[in-house]
């Protein structure tokens, strides 16, 4: 039976441990979310989590990573793996697996449909434990920090459409139709897929003009209603940038056409 160490005050880690725990794995946790979790024994301390453990998963603060690691190493026994969860930047994935000897490290994160996303010199062999408990990983290389490279691209991309949408209903509050603005984006994000996105950044490419000037009335407008926006400056420079010529990535405008 493979004996996996769950370290960390995460709700997602937990649910990892209670399916690894249902597909078989004897899964023991220490730090957990202070919630009764039936199915994974508690350890009272740390070296009786890791000093058996075939697997440790470590969702623990960020803060709080790099210490955890250091404790953990010298606790490994010969053939473990150490996969870190903690969000961080790749430099700091990289300090992380130097802590440790040998190829026993991956840099890991939960994906949004299940999966797990791997990198590091351990990332193959944590996908054989995994993959044999039925939980998808998905190796991106054998580079520490090429996991969190993504996951931090994931972060700005939902932290950024997240402070839109507050932005947008605060500048819709100010105008009185807060309801309708929040009845129409949320018709407008089920409506959304990769054509969507494709036909934005094309159209972004190519009409910035045209954009630039709509932006303005935006501006009239709420200068008007008496609110200031928090995301019209940042929008305003990005216009700038493909005004001088910066191409979006995987636009299909023409080029030669940006500065009309």
């Amino acid at each position: 039976m493979t004996r996996i160490a769950l370290i960390g005050p995460s709700d997602l880690g937990v649910q990892l441990g209670i399916t690894l725990n249902e597909a078989g794995a004897e899964v023991i946790g220490f730090n957990l979310p202070p919630t009764e979790y039936s199915p994974i024994h508690l350890a009272s301390n740390l070296e009786q989590t890791v000093e058996s453990a075939d697997l440790v998963l470590s969702f623990e603060l960020p803060q709080l990573a790099e210490k955890t690691a250091q404790e953990c190493a010298p606790l490994l026994k010969a053939g473990a793996l150490f996969a870190d969860f903690s969000s961080g930047t790749p430099e700091r994935k990289k300090h992380l697996a130097a802590v440790f000897s040998g190829n026993v490290f991956a840099d890991a994160a939960l994906t949004s449909a299940g999966a797990i996303d791997a990198a590091g010199p351990a990332a193959h062999a944590l996908s054989d434990v995994l993959s044999s408990l039925g939980v998808k990983v998905n190796v991106v290389s054998n580079i520490s920090g090429d996991v969190a490279a993504r996951t931090l691209i994931r972060t700005l991309f939902t932290n950024g459409m997240a402070e839109v949408l507050a932005d947008t209903l605060w500048a819709a509050e100010s105008l009185g139709i807060e309801d309708w603005a929040w009845s129409d984006i949320k018709e407008e994000l089920t409506d959304s897929n990769g054509d969507r996105a494709q036909a934005l950044i094309d159209d972004t490419a190519y009409n910035f003009k045209r954009h630039q000037i709509a932006m303005q009335d935006v501006v009239e407008m709420l200068t008007s209603s008496g609110y200031d926006s928090t995301m019209i400056a940042p929008i305003q420079f990005t216009h700038g940038r493909i005004m001088h010529g910066k191409k979006i990535p995987h636009s299909q405008a023409p080029a030669k056409k940006w500065q009309r």
